[in-house]
């Protein structure tokens, strides 16, 4: 994913402490006069930008769902011509990016997603799925010996590895991010290469 140098909007201020207060206290140990006081406005500000809690959450998690995908498109579409193995590189970077930079999104998805309205809850998933299939389709290409629900279950359990960095320890405890990131693309490729027999 590309890094942006301009500064968060307001808007976007106020769902990076959100998500952060409720990756720490839960959903429901939070208030709005607290994710209010994290970005210097009162509670009752926070309704110019968003009508409650509800509306933050689901737009977090259906938020980095979307963004994953479109993440995953741009650098398919920029790799085109270039190796399988190497856009297979490409998607594993851009999801370790997101393990290492959004790590309260992750804790927020694994505890709070029931709490979403059936219509977000389903367009998660929905975005999730086509997220998965690109990486399966390219997994593919690059291990041609893994059936489809093999390579489906690969990819499932790579995410589980490299969404395990909330579990990894406090962001100062890490070894880096370079090193963190680097360790947890070799133990990706480990893993798929494993799984392909190799």
């Amino acid at each position: 994913m590309s890094i942006r140098t301009d500064a968060p909007t307001r808007r976007e201020q106020i769902l990076k402490e959100a998500a952060r207060l409720f990756a720490e206290r839960g959903f429901h140990g939070v208030g709005v006069d607290e994710i209010g006081a994290a970005v210097g406005i009162s509670g009752p500000g926070l309704y110019r930008h968003f009508p409650g809690k509800d509306a933050m959450l689901a737009e977090l998690l259906v938020g980095i769902s979307g963004q994953l995908l479109t993440g995953a498109k741009r650098r398919l579409a920029d790799a085109d011509g270039s190796a399988p193995s190497a856009v297979l590189d490409s998607l594993i970077e851009g999801h370790i990016d997101f393990a290492l930079d959004d790590r309260p999104l992750i804790t927020l998805h694994d505890r709070e997603l029931d709490r979403l309205r059936d219509s977000d809850r389903k367009l998660v998933r929905q975005l999730q799925r086509q997220y998965v299939e690109l990486w399966v389709a390219v997994v593919r290409e690059v291990y041609p010996s893994l059936t489809e629900p093999t390579a489906r279950s690969a990819v499932h359990s790579v995410f589980g590895l490299l969404n395990s960095t909330p579990h990894l320890g406090r962001r100062g405890s890490l070894p880096g991010r370079a090193a963190t990131s680097e360790l947890l693309h070799r133990m990706a490729r480990g893993a798929f290469g494993a799984a392909g027999g190799a």
